[in-house]
């Protein structure tokens, strides 16, 4: 059998798996927010017409393009996009683990299988798959990050160097909590440096690893000021203040793997020593998180911690008890896991554990979808999709809709009376300012009073209206 072929047969059955999964969730009404609006991006960039002009934030870039290349590539499919992406980031990363362990930790078949199964069965794993392609993909990054830290330490090695810019510049291409927890690797990513290179030149090993994340942000900040839209989106900046030391909950649930680990290894610096680094990075996110809230739900902020796990299962050293150890410590994190998110979840984490266990949770786009069966028969619709993007997920498409960029949606926003036959505005009574820019700009559409439209639609939060004397 080829390279090719086993690699193949691999990915497909945990892609299968990570699928299953999904839809399993999926069908008991769960679907994550990061989901709808990397979709609804999506949808609205490669259908929507060339006029359109996004005010928007493009981050996190590297889903973002993903998500695009996908929306080209399977336009039709049926099946959220976001999910096909995860679930294939997914299978790729437990190939890589098992694969990892295999050959490079001295692994029997049998124990490498057994090890990634039970860390792609653990409840972080299945939240990670569950939120999104950023998600995994800030996994992702954070595996190869303590790799290549993990290995510049053994050997001080260039490629090794480049494994850890790459690991950070995944975390930070790919979700806003990356940004975090590259900042966090500051104050300990020296700890985890071969003393030579800090005898070398201290100050060229930290401008080293720190260069392609500050090109990398310094590039995003152009492009966003280039292109006027905003670094990060509304949701995360209008985000409440973190919620305090109990993010740290679900991260120390994660971490029995590492503690023994270092417990084991105490006597070999070479080893403990980039662990104690990521661990410390991950900390020192966490802390940051409290104060920015880039990532409010604690059990995201703790997915990253699995990347760690798998680095110290493969550096374990050799014994007869390797494999049966490590495999009940991750039994016992999978029970923390499972504990940590239902004492500690974000309110998302709370309704996937519902899910997951079969239990029916309320559909987040149960207002959208009667909102979009509505209106799809009809043309020229007024309406802010990129505030919305659930409404966009549960059309499909952009047909029915006057979008930023089209003058007629401009002049209305601007001042004038509303263009085209429809007007489609979205109250939110918890919001003190409406984020609709339509609802800002008619703020009597709330009164049902305002001139030349007629409510005919109002129904969980959306009110349509059909415009008497439209252009």
């Amino acid at each position: 059998m080829t390279w090719f072929l086993r690699t193949g047969i691999w990915c497909g059955a945990f892609f299968a798996a990570l699928m299953a999964v999904l839809f399993w969730t999926e069908a008991h009404g769960f679907m994550s927010s990061d989901v709808v609006e990397t979709w609804s991006k999506a949808i609205v960039q490669i259908e929507g017409p060339p006029v359109f002009r996004s005010t928007e934030t493009f981050y996190p870039p590297l889903t973002y393009t993903m998500a695009l290349l996908v929306q080209v590539a399977l336009p039709d499919s049926g099946v959220p996009l976001p999910n096909l992406l995860t679930a294939a980031f997914g299978a790729v990363l437990l190939y890589a683990w098992c694969r990892n362990f295999r050959e490079r930790g001295a692994y029997e078949p049998v124990s490498a299988l057994l090890l990634t199964a039970l860390l792609g069965l653990n409840p972080l794993f299945l939240r990670a798959v569950a939120d999104g392609p950023s998600t995994v993909l800030l996994l992702l990054g954070t595996w190869i990050y303590a790799r290549g830290l993990l290995n510049l330490r053994l050997t001080g090695n260039a490629p090794d160097m480049m494994k850890v810019a790459v690991g950070m510049l995944i975390l930070l291409l790919s979700h806003s909590y990356g940004l975090l927890i590259a900042v966090g690797t500051l104050p300990f990513i020296v700890i985890a440096a071969r003393p030579s290179l800090l005898v070398a030149s201290s100050t060229g090993y930290l401008v080293s690893m720190f260069f392609p994340v500050a090109a990398a942000i310094g590039s995003l900040l152009f492009v966003s000021a280039i292109l006027k839209t905003t670094f990060l989106s509304d949701r995360l900046i209008s985000a409440p203040a973190g919620g305090g030391w109990e993010m740290l909950v679900p991260l120390l649930a994660a971490m029995p793997v590492v503690v023994a680990g270092l417990l084991r290894m105490a006597r070999l610096p070479r080893y403990i020593m980039p662990l104690l680094s990521v661990a410390g990075s991950l900390l020192g996110a966490v802390a940051l998180n409290t104060a920015y809230a880039l990532e409010p739900d604690p059990v995201i902020a703790a997915v990253p911690a699995l990347g760690l796990v798998a680095v110290t299962i493969k550096i374990w050293p050799p014994s007869a008890l390797r494999a049966p150890i490590l495999a009940a410590l991750l039994i016992l994190t999978a029970i923390l896991g499972h504990w940590s998110v239902r004492a500690a979840g974000g309110p998302e984490s709370l309704l996937w554990r519902e899910a997951v266990q079969g239990r029916a949770v309320p559909d987040i786009l149960a207002d959208d979808r009667a909102a979009a069966a509505f209106l799809r028969d009809k043309r020229n619709v007024l309406a802010d999709v990129e505030r919305h993007p659930g409404l966009i997920a549960a059309m499909g498409n952009l047909e029915p809709f006057i979008v930023p960029g089209m003058p007629a949606y401009d002049m209305t926003v601007l001042g004038g009376r509303p263009r085209g036959d429809y007007i489609a505005v979205y109250n939110d009574p918890t919001e003190v300012q409406p984020r609709d820019r339509l609802l800002r700009a008619f703020p009597r559409l709330l009164d049902h009073n305002a001139p030349g439209v007629r409510l005919i639609y109002d129904r969980g939060g959306w009110r349509i209206f059909s415009i008497e004397d439209g252009d």
